[in-house]
């Protein structure tokens, strides 16, 4: 005789004693448990808010040991940036700069070749690139917070170039600028021959190439320095003007030679950038003839441009004088540039 498997067939019914309540259905089992669960979040007590502290700790240890351990697989090694020097030491040609991208990898600094200029700048787009005419973008693609904004920074001033070339964790691109900003004179890089003077009493230079003046305080000095302008390094003339030193101060460059434009920047360094109540007064001559003025704000923080037409004088070697005033009663420090263009 065969016995049905207890596992087939209809179940028997529920046995339900009289006066007791029916056993609890699934449905009834999973919202009491459901119901128990929530009673332990809400309402919220002190011990919510050191589980989830501890659980914040916890996710935070396990991402920075998942980042530590993953950087050496995604930045370059040794051999990617030998390979680099070896290429941009058998490919620049004068005129060539290097920039990086991101612009923390300043490890391109110690490795490339010296004769090389390197640029870190975190933004290439409206930026006067002095004296390039091609740029070699070294990247690191793989590296955190790696975006490809530079790339497309200098695509748009490019004229042509090359494919990046990939070497391990590194890619080189190189980037032909269209309208390459060569000078025929940048004027910062000439002030150990230039005449200084406060009033019409003339400055020396110091041993360190720094313009000291007779009878002004001990502060003022002319130099040529870099300074942070933007949040970016600006090779520029430094006048530290004080209200004690109310002459003019005249710097006076000898023999420049001119082209069609004089093109510089100013702007007021330091602290004294958000405030002032009058305007540091630029004045640029030609020979005798003043070709233009240049006035820096009182409390206008950044770099501001100026050009001015020197047609007449195209082709010819010519003394470059420029004038600093104020009528601030504070210090306002001045950081000028300016450069010939053919």
């Amino acid at each position: 005789m065969e016995i049905p498997s207890p596992h087939t067939g209809p179940r028997p019914p529920r046995l339900v004693l009289p006066g007791s309540a029916p056993p609890p259905t699934r449905r009834e089992q999973l919202e009491a448990a459901l119901h128990r669960f929530l009673s332990l979040l809400w309402p919220p007590r002190l011990r919510h808010g050191a589980v989830a502290f501890a659980a914040a700790v916890i996710g935070l240890g396990a991402y920075g040991l998942w980042f530590w351990s993953q950087l050496p697989i995604r930045l370059p090694s040794e051999m990617d940036w030998q390979a680099a020097t070896a290429f941009l030491a058998r490919s620049a040609k004068p005129g060539d700069a290097v920039a990086l991208s991101p612009p923390w990898a300043e490890r391109a600094r110690l490795i490339l070749p010296p004769s090389l200029p390197v640029m870190a700048l975190p933004r290439y787009q409206g930026e006067d690139l002095v004296n390039v005419r091609r740029i070699w973008l070294l990247s690191l693609p793989n590296a955190p917070g790696f975006d490809r904004e530079l790339d497309r920074q200098l695509a748009v001033r490019s004229s042509g170039g090359d494919r990046p070339l990939e070497l391990g964790g590194l890619e080189l691109t190189r980037f032909d600028l269209a309208s390459p900003l060569v000078p025929r004179a940048f004027l910062p890089d000439q002030l150990a021959a230039a005449r200084v003077t406060l009033g019409d009493r003339p400055c020396e230079a110091d041993a360190a190439g720094v313009f000291r003046c007779p009878d002004a305080p001990a502060g003022l000095r002319i130099a040529r320095e870099v300074r942070a302008v933007e949040f970016l390094p600006r090779p520029c003339l430094f006048v530290h003007l004080q209200p004690q030193a109310r002459r003019p101060i005249t710097l006076r460059f000898h023999d420049v030679p001119l082209g069609t434009k004089l093109h510089g920047h100013t702007a007021i360094v330091g602290e004294a950038m958000l405030r002032g109540s009058a305007p540091v007064r630029l004045s640029v001559k030609v020979g005798d003839e003043e070709i233009g003025v240049a006035e820096e704000p009182a409390a206008t923080p950044g770099w501001h441009a100026f050009q001015f037409d020197t047609t007449s004088a195209a082709g010819q070697a010519r003394d470059v004088t420029f004038t600093v005033t104020s009528d601030d009663p504070d210090e306002r420090p001045l950081c000028f540039d300016a450069m010939t263009l053919p």
